[in-house]
C-alpha cells in the first residue's frame, strides 16, 4: 500500500512541478493572445491555463493507476509478454519520501486555504458590526472612500459612507454593477484558486500570470457594467473614483476585490478600445476543451514509460548509495 501511494504521490508531484514550469516558460509566448481576448473569455481561459498543471497532473496520474484505462492508453513495451501494470516504486524508502513530500505540499495548500477562509470570515464578522444592509450592498460607517467585494462563496459588496457621499447616483450605480459582476462570478474564489495553484512553482515566479488574471478579471467586470451603462460612462467613473482615492486614500482588505485600485489606466484603455477584443464562439471553446482532453490521454503512455525509467534510475542510485 505504501509503495502504491508513494508512487502515485511522487509521480503526481513531479508532473505538477514539470508542467507548472513548462506553462510558465510558454506563457510569455501566448500572453498577447490571452490579453487580446474579450476579458470574459480571457479571464476564464487564463484561470483554466494556470490550474491546468494541477488538474492535468492529478487526472493523468489517476488514469495511470487505473488498470482498465492504463491498458487502453499505454503502448505495448518492447517485450510481448508484458502485462498491464502500474509504475511502482519498489523501494520503501523512496516511496515513503514521495508520499511525505506530496503530503507536505497538500497540507500547506490546505493550511493556506484555511487561513484565507478564516481571515475572510473574521473580516466579514467585523464589518457586520460596522455596516448597514442596504439590499444590494452594505454601507460602511467610514469617512474614507472604499468599495470592495468580500467573501468567497457568498461575497458581499461594501461601500463606505465617504464614497457614497462623494459620487453621483449614476457613478454609484456603475460601481455597484461592477461589484455585482465580481459577486456573481465569485472572483475572490477564482483568484484564491489561482494563487493556491502557484504554490508548486512559487507565487513570485507566477506573478505575471497572477497579475494578468487579476487585470482580466477587473476588465471582465468593467465590460459587464458597460453592457448596461456604456463603455465611456464606465471609463469616466473609473477615472473619477481613482482621483477620489488619490485625494483621500483608503485601504481595502487584502482579500477583497476593490473597484479602482489596480491597473486603472489599462482598464480605461480597454473600455475605449472594446471593439478590438476577440470573442470566442461556443464551438471554439469546445475545440479547446477537446484539445485538452486529447492531450491528457496522449500523455498517459509517455508518462507511464517515463515514470518507470525515472523509478529505475532512482532505485539503482538508492541501491548504490547503500
Amino acid at each position: 500500500m505504501i509503495n502504491t501511494l508513494g508512487s502515485f504521490a511522487a509521480i503526481f508531484l513531479v508532473l505538477w512541478l514539470l508542467l507548472g514550469v513548462l506553462f510558465l516558460v510558454v506563457y510569455p509566448l501566448i500572453r498577447a493572445a490571452f490579453l487580446n481576448l474579450h476579458p470574459r473569455f480571457g479571464s476564464a481561459l487564463l484561470l483554466a491555463y494556470w490550474t491546468g498543471p494541477f488538474l492535468m497532473s492529478l487526472i493523468s496520474t489517476s488514469f495511470l493507476f487505473m488498470p482498465n484505462v492504463e491498458s487502453v492508453l499505454v503502448d505495448a513495451h518492447c517485450h510481448e509478454a508484458c502485462t498491464s501494470h502500474v509504475p511502482l516504486i519498489h523501494s520503501l524508502g523512496l516511496a515513503s519520501f514521495g508520499l511525505l513530500a506530496c503530503a507536505t505540499v497538500l497540507l500547506y495548500l490546505a493550511l493556506r486555504c484555511a487561513l484565507a477562509l478564516r481571515q475572510a470570515w473574521q473580516l466579514r464578522t467585523q464589518f457586520g458590526f460596522l455596516a448597514q444592509d442596504h439590499g444590494a450592498y452594505h454601507l460602511l460607517r467610514a469617512a474614507c472612500p472604499l468599495v470592495f467585494t468580500l467573501g468567497w462563496w457568498h461575497p458581499r459588496i461594501y461601500v463606505s459612507e465617504g464614497l457614497s457621499g462623494a459620487c453621483s447616483d449614476s457613478d454609484l450605480s456603475i460601481i455597484l454593477q461592477h461589484e455585482k459582476a465580481h459577486q456573481e462570478r465569485r472572483d475572490n474564489l477564482r483568484l484564491l484558486v489561482a494563487r493556491l495553484c502557484s504554490i508548486v512553482v512559487g507565487e513570485r515566479l507566477a506573478r505575471v500570470i497572477l497579475s494578468d488574471l487579476q487585470l482580466l478579471t477587473e476588465q471582465a467586470c468593467d465590460f459587464r457594467a458597460a453592457e448596461r451603462f456604456g463603455h465611456v460612462a464606465v471609463a469616466e467613473t473609473l477615472l473619477k473614483i481613482k482621483r477620489l482615492l488619490m485625494l483621500k486614500p483608503g485601504e481595502s482588505p487584502e482579500l477583497a476585490m476593490a473597484f479602482a485600485e489596480r491597473d486603472v489606466e489599462l482598464r480605461i484603455k480597454a473600455l475605449l478600445r472594446a471593439q478590438s477584443r476577440v470573442s470566442l464562439q461556443t464551438w471554439q471553446m469546445g475545440m479547446i476543451a477537446s484539445a485538452l482532453l486529447l492531450s491528457m490521454s496522449l500523455m498517459i503512455s509517455p508518462l507511464h514509460h517515463g515514470s518507470e525509467w525515472v523509478i529505475t534510475a532512482l532505485s539503482n542510485a538508492h541501491v548504490h548509495l547503500h
